[in-house]
């Protein structure tokens, strides 16, 4: 006979059973996944690519329905795994049979215990399923948290980075990047400082360059500025050779805040080797990690252009202003000559003026000259005549 068909309301309250306390919130680890649409793809994807390379680190999950628990251990696991509370309660029945035989109590009593030992066994039936790799509900689109129970995500993260670069083959389509987060907090800013301070516990040990990435989603009650700088303050009191760095930085301080919680990583290797974290580029294109020498060289270089560049703004900045000096000198001299120009032209009028009223002058007394002796010449003619 086939096997009897479950009813709808049996996967209706399976449903309701895994959202129930499935969202993202304080003191988790995990991967945040981002992708373009296409959520539930993601997921699967998210889930393939991780399980694949757990078992190969870790060792297969033996999930056993009946306890409801997973357990991590290493590769050499045996497959008789039986979960530690049940085994306490089968102790705890043992030593109560054992005590009730030696003594010479009633039935009812061995009842009761029995029934008290169901009653604890149902507890632990009830408990939520934990498995290595869960999601948890984030609160912001195209943006999925996949909880972990691993200790370290990072490692992880980079086993499959790593191979990705060697083998150069894409494993994802509709998963972009996958963040590891090393720990979450509330988004306020005393937890996040407290946060901080103890992922800088381990970046301590070597001095380094670093850089904070800070992304807001569904938040607006939070400044970047106060907060970075913090934070970029802690990560310098935990080791005083510490310096922040925008370009190349060996280390990347990521803060993702979505909603109320704040998701916190101390990420290598950021944007040089593995690309920002994202999957599909690091198929795409082989990227070879820089070494200390050349993010010196780099910096040396960025500050010689800055010191060349500002040599060469001043020299231009003097050659302008002796241009304009001379200039400005020349329109001087250029206005000192037209006004010569004018002044000579001037009194060459009035020379001029004056010779045509002199020559005028000259023209009149001739002619006066030319009357009277014209008149002189007819007064005797007339004397002579009257004679």
């Amino acid at each position: 006979m086939g096997k009897k068909k479950r009813s709808k309301s049996y996967y209706i309250q399976s449903a309701k059973r895994q959202k129930k306390g499935s969202v993202l919130g304080p003191d988790m680890t995990g991967f945040l996944c981002t992708c373009n649409a296409h959520e539930r793809d993601c997921v699967r994807e998210a889930y393939n690519v991780l399980n694949e390379f757990a078992d190969v680190l870790y060792g297969k999950e033996f999930f056993d329905a009946a306890a409801c628990c997973s357990e991590e251990e290493p590769k050499n696991i045996n497959s008789d795994i039986v979960d530690d509370k049940s085994v306490e309660v089968e102790n705890n029945i043992e030593r109560k049979e054992a005590v009730l035989d030696d003594s010479d109590e009633e039935p009812l009593d061995i009842d009761a215990a029995i029934m008290a030992d169901v009653s604890v066994l149902q507890k632990i039936s009830q408990e939520p399923k934990t498995r290595r790799f869960q999601q948890v509900l984030s609160g912001a689109k195209n943006c999925i948290f996949i909880q972990t129970t691993l200790p370290d995500p990072l490692s992880l993260s980079l086993a499959i980075m790593d191979d990705i670069l060697a083998s150069q083959k894409q494993r994802t389509q509709k998963l972009i990047r996958m963040i590891p987060v090393q720990v979450t907090c509330k988004a306020y800013p005393e937890d996040m400082k407290r946060a901080v301070e103890k992922l800088a516990s381990n970046f301590s040990e070597k001095s380094c360059s670093f850089s904070v990435v800070y992304k807001v989603r569904n938040n607006s009650s939070l400044k970047e500025g106060n907060i970075v700088n913090d934070l970029v303050q802690i990560l310098q009191n935990a080791n005083p050779k510490n310096n922040p760095q925008l370009v190349n930085p060996e280390v990347v301080l990521s803060v993702d805040i979505i909603r109320n919680v704040c998701c916190l990583s101390i990420l290598p290797h950021y944007f040089t080797k593995y690309a920002k974290y994202n999957l599909v580029l690091l198929a795409s294109k082989k990227l070879q990690p820089l070494p200390l020498e050349t993010t010196n060289k780099s910096q040396k270089s960025v500050e010689k252009l800055q010191v060349e560049s500002t040599n060469k703004s001043q020299e231009n900045i003097e050659e302008l202003q002796v241009e304009t000096t001379n200039k400005s000198e020349e329109i001087v001299e250029e206005s000192n000559n037209t006004e010569t120009i004018t002044l000579s032209d001037s009194n060459d009028v009035r020379e001029e003026g004056e010779d045509a009223a002199v020559e005028l002058e000259q023209t009149t007394d001739i002619k006066t000259c030319d009357a009277v002796s014209k008149q002189t010449d007819v007064v005797p003619l007339i004397s002579e005549e009257n004679a």
